[in-house]
């Protein structure tokens, strides 16, 4: 059972972060479904791709249906550095989530803005590497 406290402070967190769609991401669709439970307990809506090539179709051809992208970084047909690399030359401020359980192979100073989350993690990672990328994007 869900402590009263906990769920006042994920419903404070929501209303906080301001909600919006989130574009996740991911080669496991266990892992984007988890994702999308969380961020619905943080107020967010959220739209799931298991390909990144459609994701960035998708986000490309309507960029403003989307408030931030939330990617894995290693998926077969599209790294998340390649992902996000190709939506910033579109739009170079889009808010970003990096998420892995490898390690990033990159330092984070390298891509300022982009909020980095290490799986596995908890709600609260979550809304940090939220509130990271979208306060940069402002």
């Amino acid at each position: 059972m869900t402590d009263f406290w906990q769920r006042d402070r994920h419903q404070s967190a929501a209303l906080e972060l301001g909600g919006g769609r989130v574009m996740i991401v991911g080669d496991d669709p266990q892992i984007c479904v988890y994702v999308a439970l969380v961020l619905k307990r943080l107020g967010f809506q959220s739209s799931a791709n298991t390909n990144p090539l459609e994701a960035l179709e998708r986000l490309l051809a309507n960029p403003t249906e989307y408030r931030i992208l939330l990617t894995d970084q290693k998926m077969p047909e599209l790294s998340g550095l390649d992902l996000i690399n190709r939506v910033w030359a579109a739009h170079p401020d889009f808010p970003v989530v990096l998420m892995s359980g490898y390690g990033w192979g990159i330092s984070p100073s390298a891509l300022p803005g982009v909020g980095f989350l290490s799986k596995p993690f908890e709600i609260a990672d979550l809304e940090k590497a939220l509130r990271y990328a979208l306060k940069a994007a402002d």
